[in-house]
């Protein structure tokens, strides 16, 4: 379902199983960012008609009008009677149109005949969240987690900072009876990415494997997206999605761990599987990590050219997917970076002259893991 009103757009994909309803929900406003009221009424409506129970909230914007931003969509999920206890993560992301609103994305369910569903659960190291228990499954997102000390204030620089990020995370899960080896996904936005990438590798890595996972006999490494952005003044915060399963195929979390295109990304150092297949009630919904122009050696390619870098991006994701029994159109909530306009028009002439299939999406300024590297998508797709 797509819907195009007073400069916004709000799309919707719902898949069905047998116990819930998965939604995700996409909204965008246009040139004007005026137009932020008419999409949060838009996706209160919704959200309230459907009974839609969020699981994750993410709002992209500059820092200028995120105040009044989220007074509006306090106001417009009151007017619906929606949850207002709901976290939302802000991403400071660049619009590729005027105004300083770019949109949001509702990652929720709505469950059927009175089962478990979606509720806010918080702690001290990480705050609120959302878990949300099916049949045999629990699952935990954690929003916005940051580097902050016991006194509340952010670690000194930029590796304390995510040092303490992944200890306060560790905490969290930690407090809802997980661990990192139940983490299936990350989102991981950094300031100034360019400029400390290896070292927050470094740190991530002397997290993860004490906790079991990567090397022999490890634990799979969760996807994940490590890409330029943040919320307020910190150098790095995190979005983390942990699943426990009691094992008897509720809910099965696979790792995809390197694709037909793509290896392992360990291999040149970073912790992170290609996607996740988390399979529920015979489907599954794929996460796949922060993509880019990378060939399965670990080398960036196609250097300079937008284009291209667009188009090897895209067949990268549609490698896995493919693999997966479905294909781009599939797709049901996605987020491009690009490093400039031109790449992003690059983007789209590759996807009009091609005839891709339509997909919602989020589209925003930002830096990507290597200076020569234009663009990067992570998608989510239900199969």
């Amino acid at each position: 379902m797509a819907a195009v009103q007073a400069g916004c757009r709000v799309e919707m994909r719902a898949t069905e199983r047998d116990s819930f309803t998965e939604y995700h929900v996409t909204g965008t406003v246009g040139r004007d960012e005026d137009g932020a009221d008419e999409l949060l009424a838009q996706v209160a409506s919704a959200v309230a008609e459907r009974g839609i129970q969020p699981i994750q909230e993410k709002f992209y914007g500059l820092s200028g009008p995120r105040n009044a931003v989220l007074k509006k969509r306090e106001a417009a999920w009151r007017r619906e009677e929606l949850d207002l206890s709901v976290p939302v993560t802000w991403i400071q992301g660049t619009p590729l149109q005027a105004g300083g609103f770019v949109g949001l994305q509702i990652w929720g369910i709505v469950p059927r005949d009175n089962k478990a569903g979606v509720m806010t659960v918080t702690n001290a190291a990480t705050g609120p969240g959302r878990l949300w228990t099916g049949d045999g499954f629990r699952m935990l997102h954690l929003p916005s987690v940051r580097g902050l000390t016991t006194g509340g204030v952010l670690a000194a620089d930029a590796p304390a900072q995510a040092d303490q990020m992944f200890t306060n995370a560790g905490l969290g899960l930690k407090a809802h009876g997980m661990e990192f080896r139940n983490v299936v996904r990350t989102w991981i936005y950094m300031a100034r990415l360019l400029e400390w990438y290896d070292d927050f590798n470094s740190v991530r890595t002397a997290h993860y494997r004490p906790a079991g996972l990567g090397g022999p006999g490890g634990a799979a490494f969760p996807a994940s997206t490590g890409i330029q952005g943040s919320s307020a003044d910190e150098e790095c915060l995190m979005d983390v999605l942990a699943l426990e399963s009691n094992g008897m195929g509720s809910a099965v979390a696979t790792p995809i761990i390197h694709s037909p295109r793509q290896d392992q990304s360990f291999n040149y150092g970073s912790a992170f599987s290609r996607g996740m297949a988390l399979e529920i009630e015979g489907r599954r919904t794929v996460h796949i990590s922060g993509t880019a122009s990378i060939n399965a050696a670990g080398e960036s390619i196609h250097v300079g050219n937008a284009e291209l870098q667009s188009l090897e991006t895209m067949m990268c994701i549609a490698a896995i997917l493919e693999e997966q029994g479905g294909g781009l159109a599939n797709i049901t909530s996605a987020t491009l970076f690009c490093k400039n306009r031109e790449s992003w028009e690059a983007w789209n002439r590759v996807s009009r002259l091609l005839q891709l299939p339509a997909f919602p999406k989020i589209c925003v300024l930002a830096d990507v893991c290597r200076h020569d590297l234009l663009v990067e998508m992570e998608a989510v797709a239900t199969i």
